[in-house]
């Protein structure tokens, strides 16, 4: 009864913390999660009402039942003696538990700092482009695409080149960060073994190069003259070096006049640019074709370079209405928007953290329960050692080195599971780090420090107290 009263407290008091953080949590990890979603039933029937009524089953069971069989072992004049507390069976279960609850403290803290540094690689990998300062406009999709579109766009561009801040100006159909076009027939125009081959490609304008600062390795970029509102007079194209050797040419160089296959179509190849990540860091370079074109559903990229964002975004904005009237003038930076693709990862880090830290809060409250236990065991140990001449230095590392052992063993248990988990969570990047040893033993150092900060306190004071008074106690 009086740990069914005890569970039933922690779950009511549980409910009321998460009453009071859901809102911070919901913001932390951007959901929209609420405790009352685990009384409602769900697709598999009332799941959650009923795993977490076993868990507080499970919670009485294992803090009252168990220690009731253990002690119904003994004879009642021992256990009437305390005698239990001192039983191998009763250190054995007590060190267990704080084993088990620094193997999943280590666990998360090796978690998140494997996590934290996937995140940091991504963000500080080079692109072979540069996305910083491009203001994005939404495509014109209610201009008619003509004979004078191309025209019209490009004095557009011209236009914003002028204003002030605007270093320059360029259009595609696909942005830094969105899937591209996929064409399953790319082949050499001179090779008749019938082998076709998956290339993405883009329409892209002639800005669009110079403006993401893409470098070209072989030939040129493209041109006015590479353009067309007729699609059948278009020739030229760019292709990246991943499908140079996709195409099975020698070289960059090499490739430069040569022609491909594409959506039965033959282009020649005007030049050679570097790989890019169009994606995240997570998806493998994959090879690609820069097609030579316009539309009213291109994105309009816009190079700034200034810190007066207000008046050039109106002077854009103006720019915008007189060459594409009745369009609606929306903007976002390309940057924040490209890094919403590890969005999902960010989320799960925070997560991490936060079940970390309470982890971390968890141990130590178990640790601490154990040093008051040992210290009150060995207090006449401690007055003895005193007496005999020991220093309060030498009596804090005998209490501290039995505690240091078992966040030693905590360690061991949970790194083999951690690296085991971790490298299975890194199989979902094609670009990752390796996971180094010093992550492990920054956890592991990580842990010792924070096991000697919670027992180091209780350990002093027992070295501090008086042998007289240690002597005395029954």
């Amino acid at each position: 009864m009086e740990s069914l009263v005890i569970n039933l407290a922690a779950f009511a008091l549980a409910i009321i913390l998460v009453s009071f953080c859901q809102t911070a949590f919901n913001n932390l990890l951007q959901a929209h999660l609420s405790y009352h979603d685990l009384f409602r039933k769900g697709w598999n029937g009332y799941s959650f009402p009923i795993g977490l009524g076993l868990l507080i089953l499970t919670g009485i069971f294992v803090s009252a039942a168990y220690p009731a069989f253990v002690m119904s072992a003994f004879k009642p004049i021992a256990v009437l003696k305390g005698k239990f507390k001192a039983s191998g069976k009763g250190v054995l279960l007590r060190k267990g538990l704080v084993i088990a609850q620094f193997s999943i403290t280590i666990l998360l803290m090796i978690g998140s700092m494997v996590v934290y540094n996937q995140i940091r690689y991504m963000h500080h990998q080079e692109l072979g482009m540069n996305i910083d300062h491009v203001l994005i406009v939404k495509p014109p999709i209610l201009s008619n695409f003509d004979s004078s579109f191309i025209t019209k766009e490009d004095a557009f561009k011209n236009e914003l080149k002028k204003l002030p801040g605007v270093t320059g100006a360029a259009t595609a159909n696909r942005l830094p960060g969105n899937e591209m076009g996929r064409g399953f027939d790319a082949h050499r125009a001179d090779d008749h073994s019938g082998t076709k081959y998956t290339i993405r490609n883009m329409g892209v304008d002639k800005d669009y190069v110079p403006l993401y600062g893409i470098k070209v390795l072989a030939g040129r970029t493209l041109d006015a003259g590479d353009y067309n509102a007729d699609y059948n007079k278009l020739r030229n194209v760019l292709i990246s070096e991943a499908a140079v050797k996709l195409l099975g040419f020698p070289s960059a160089a090499a490739a430069i006049g040569k022609g491909v296959v594409l959506f039965g179509k033959t282009w020649t190849l005007a030049g050679v640019i570097v790989d890019f990540h169009q994606k995240s860091f997570k998806y493998s370079m994959e090879p690609t074709m820069l097609l030579p074109f316009y539309g009213n559903y291109d994105w309009i990229s816009v190079k700034i370079n200034t810190t007066d964002i207000t008046s050039t975004m109106k002077a854009v904005s103006a720019q915008y209405n007189a060459f594409f009237p009745g369009n609606l003038f929306d903007y976002f930076f390309l940057d924040n928007k490209y890094n919403e693709q590890y969005k999902d990862d960010q989320l799960f880090q925070n997560a991490f953290t936060i079940f970390a830290g309470l982890a971390i809060f968890i141990a130590c409250l178990g640790l601490l329960g154990l040093s008051l236990f040992d210290t009150s065991q060995r207090i006449k140990e401690i007055g003895i050692r005193k007496v005999l001449g020991a220093s309060v230095s030498s009596i804090v590392i005998l209490l501290s080195t039995s505690f240091i052992r078992l966040v030693g063993l905590s360690f061991l248990i949970a790194a083999p599971i951690s690296w085991f988990l971790m490298h299975h969570w890194l199989d979902n990047f094609a670009y990752r780090i390796t996971l180094s040893p010093f992550i492990f033993l920054g956890a592991g150092a990580l842990a010792v420090f924070i096991a000697l900060g919670t027992i180091s306190v209780q350990a002093i004071k027992a070295a501090l107290s008086s042998p007289v008074r240690n002597l005395r106690v029954e």
